[in-house]
């Protein structure tokens, strides 16, 4: 339009200077004021281009950042989160709380297994006549030491030892031989069974061994927590991970790019606009560089569900570790003989560092 304006004026030119040199100063002066107006135009038209030019190179400029910055976050996304779920594995902690899960380990400076052993000394063997006492014994040793007794699934091993014995001990019955005799000669015998335990002592036997039971209790209770959470955690993992390279394939797929030929592929489509004076409507016109950029904008949302799941998961991490420590810290509190305080403090400063490093 602007073109079609100058190009007018300066074709009423000519025949206003024909009735100017008829000495018609009327006309002169309407000369004059087409002239200025034409100027005029040429000049907006000279600052239209300017500044199109300017709004095109603006708009070049954020097409190529926003597509080079999507291919060179899309190859690290991936990495982002897949790690998350490993970084606890990673430092050997996981191995070490699972021991302390385990009533036979001494990485608490302690094994509960001894206890329980101790406990039927003390409140049961104690009931039985000599010669019973090493058969019970025996019996006992199988049912702590039993693999399939102590590590039943989903059960806290202290638990399932101790009512195992208990068990046991309910069933368990002594025999008393009695000889009826007249004189030298034996009239009769007879054999009276009976229980070998009495009620109090299966009570008493119970309540020493409660402290512990509430101990693994509590653990078990805290990395069932952390287990449950990592499985839903897991279906929201499931999906990112879908949506991750659903993105990656869509965003190379429409500059038919690869992980081998991505800069030099780049910089042919997407040259620096330093390098020369570029054509600006021929790359924002481009239909396969508009498509990549569609795509590359979703790049946001993107990067916000990864960082929401990494949230997600710190959280029920952090969680775990505070009450996995807290609950070691209870364990001072236990009344065994050989507790050892140290291990107990190395483990539970161990969670610390862990916290204060990576979460």
């Amino acid at each position: 339009m602007i073109r079609l304006l100058v190009h007018i004026a300066l074709c009423v030119f000519p025949l206003q200077l024909l009735y100017c040199q008829a000495g018609t100063g009327h006309f002169q002066k309407q000369v004059e004021e087409l002239r200025s107006i034409c100027l005029a135009i040429q000049n907006e038209n000279n600052h239209l281009k300017v500044r199109i030019r300017k709004q095109d190179s603006i708009d070049y400029i954020q097409l190529r950042m926003k597509i080079y910055q999507a291919f060179n976050d899309a190859r690290n996304i991936n990495f982002d989160f897949l790690n998350t779920t490993d970084k606890i594995a990673v430092t050997g902690l996981f191995t070490k709380l699972l021991q302390a899960n385990n009533p036979t380990s001494e990485i608490l400076g302690f094994r509960f297994h001894e206890t329980i052993i101790k406990a039927t000394e003390k409140h049961l063997q104690k009931e039985l006549p000599v010669h019973e006492k090493k058969r019970f014994a025996k019996v006992v040793s199988k049912l702590v030491n039993n693999p399939v007794i102590s590590t039943l699934a989903n059960t806290n091993p202290i638990t399932s030892v101790t009512a195992a014995i208990i068990s046991t001990v309910a069933e368990y019955s002594t025999t008393t031989i009695e000889v009826e005799k007249d004189g030298n000669r034996i009239k009769d015998v007879s054999a009276t069974t009976h229980d070998a335990f009495n009620q109090e002592a299966i009570v008493a036997f119970r309540t020493e061994l409660q402290p512990y039971i509430t101990f693994y209790d509590a653990l078990n209770v805290a990395s069932a927590k952390y287990l449950s959470g990592l499985g839903s955690i897991n279906h929201q993992f499931i999906s990112l991970k879908d949506n991750v390279e659903t993105y990656k394939f869509q965003l190379y797929g429409t500059l038919q790019i690869n992980d081998t030929n991505t800069l030099i592929k780049l910089a042919t489509l997407l040259p620096d606009p330093v390098s020369g004076n570029l054509d600006y409507p021929k790359y924002l016109n481009d239909p396969h560089l508009m498509q990549c950029y569609q795509v590359a904008a979703r790049l946001t949302v993107l990067q916000e569900s990864v960082k929401e799941f990494r949230r997600e998961y710190d959280q029920n991490l952090l969680t775990f570790l505070k009450e996995y420590s807290s609950v070691l810290e209870s364990s001072k509190k236990l009344p065994a003989a050989c507790l050892d305080h140290t291990k107990i403090d190395e483990m539970i400063n161990a969670i610390n560092a862990f916290i204060y490093q990576e979460i």
